[in-house]
């Protein structure tokens, strides 16, 4: 009887813990798991505009809803391509980052097996075709999943362009007669922030010379040389007449400090990237702004900046647990209500199929974007470390009033010190 009894009681065990054992197996990845099964990563977000992040913030928490046991905690520091760069070398790599998957540095960490290959994800599928096909790496394979599309553009006070009857230039002569205009009635033209000179170089040298990359990544290939270059001396030129319209403390102002004021209305126009509407849009929800490209002596000429951004990437080091809960998060950031939230509250262009981008003053620059000549930035064409220093090079020529040819002599000299040997 009591041999019976205790054969009973091991049965009734093991049955508890098969059936212990198939539920927790069967449990949904966002149940009511216990604190211990709580999986925490860390998301190193790259671009600094407080739009951005806050709009990362909200889809962060409706998730954290849904997946209580998953906790995205979002790092963004101060120069964070540096700090990035320096964690990779270190081996030191979040299990999930933004990074920019058409530049040459991003190619680099596939080769060097730094990043997870995500092309069997479904999500990958939900990116639009046209934008997903600017970021293979040179294997084919997908290793982001690109988020949103960003642009360099002049943005244009709706109110101050209506109430002195300007209308939208097209050709740099018309914006220069535009730019006169504004200053010979006491309104600021154009609010330029040459503390942080480089995304203004960058979408003026793509929008003023025309090939202009390319010639500096010959430049870089020991293969040719800007000195002489007449485009570029026509880009020097054009670069300086620009200062002659700005704010004159440029030189202390920075991106955001320039948002804020174009928000505020300080002056007719900005040159800034679609990342800077967010920023706009917080500091003045009722400025009526506009955009168009940035443009040559022809609109047949002018090329406007824009590429991939808000690229989201999951360590190939990272622990098994840590990819499963990126790639949770990633599914989440794919659907498209989610997408149409982050795009709502950034201010930027969404490609995830199914979401819209609903604003009439600023459709016209798609629609050239779209349609007309379009330059990824310089860093898919250049090495990451030429075009960095290439900053300095341009705020010094700007501060210095160097002559337009010394300019060019410095750019070759910046190009052979930072190239790869």
């Amino acid at each position: 009887m009591k041999k019976r009894t205790k054969l009973s009681i091991i049965a009734v065990l093991l049955a508890s813990l098969v059936m212990s054992a198939c539920s927790k197996e069967d449990a949904p990845s966002n149940g009511n798991k216990g604190k211990d099964d709580v999986i925490k990563i860390e998301f190193f977000q790259q671009q600094g505009e407080e739009a951005i992040q806050s709009a990362y913030r909200e889809v962060i928490a409706d998730f954290s809803k849904e997946y209580p046991n998953i906790v995205i905690d979002m790092n963004t520091v101060p120069d964070p391509v540096k700090v990035l760069t320096a964690r990779f070398a270190t081996n030191d790599i979040p299990p999930l980052f933004t990074d920019y998957p058409t530049q040459l540095q991003f190619k680099e960490k596939v080769k060097n097996g730094f990043i997870e290959n995500l092309s069997d994800q479904p999500f990958i599928k939900d990116v639009n075709q046209k934008y997903l096909d600017m970021t293979p790496a040179d294997d084919g394979g997908y290793y982001s999943l690109p988020y949103a599309r960003n642009y360099m553009a002049v943005y244009y006070n709706v109110e101050l362009f209506k109430q002195n009857d300007v209308a939208i230039p097209t050709t740099y002569v018309e914006f220069i007669e535009a730019s006169k205009l504004f200053q010979s009635k006491g309104i600021t033209p154009l609010y330029l922030p040459l503390k942080d000179v480089g995304h203004i170089f960058q979408a003026t040298n793509i929008a003023f010379a025309p090939g202009g990359v390319e010639e500096m990544a010959k430049a870089a290939k020991g293969e040719g040389q800007i000195e002489g270059n007449s485009v570029f001396l026509e880009y020097a030129k054009k670069l300086r007449e620009l200062t002659e319209y700005a704010n004159k403390d440029a030189f202390g102002v920075s991106a955001q400090m320039m948002q804020e004021a174009f928000a505020n209305g300080q002056a007719a126009m900005i040159i800034s990237g679609s990342y800077g509407r967010g920023n706009i849009k917080l500091a003045n929800p009722d400025l009526k702004f506009g955009a168009f490209p940035l443009p040559n002596d022809t609109l047949e000429t002018t090329t406007a900046l824009s590429g991939v951004n808000a690229s989201l990437s999951i360590s190939a080091k990272a622990k098994p647990e840590e990819k499963e809960a990126a790639l949770t998060f990633l599914k989440y950031l794919a659907r498209p209500e989610v997408a149409q939230k982050w795009s709502d509250l950034s201010g930027e262009p969404s490609i995830i199929t199914g979401t819209t981008y609903d604003d009439k003053y600023l459709q016209p620059l798609l629609d050239f974007i779209d349609n007309g000549n379009v330059h990824d930035w310089m860093s898919s064409t250049l090495p990451s470390a030429i075009v960095t220093e290439l900053y300095g090079t341009t705020q010094g020529y700007l501060i210095n009033n160097e002559t337009p040819e010394q300019y060019l002599k410095n750019i070759d000299e910046t190009i052979k010190l930072n190239a790869v040997k």
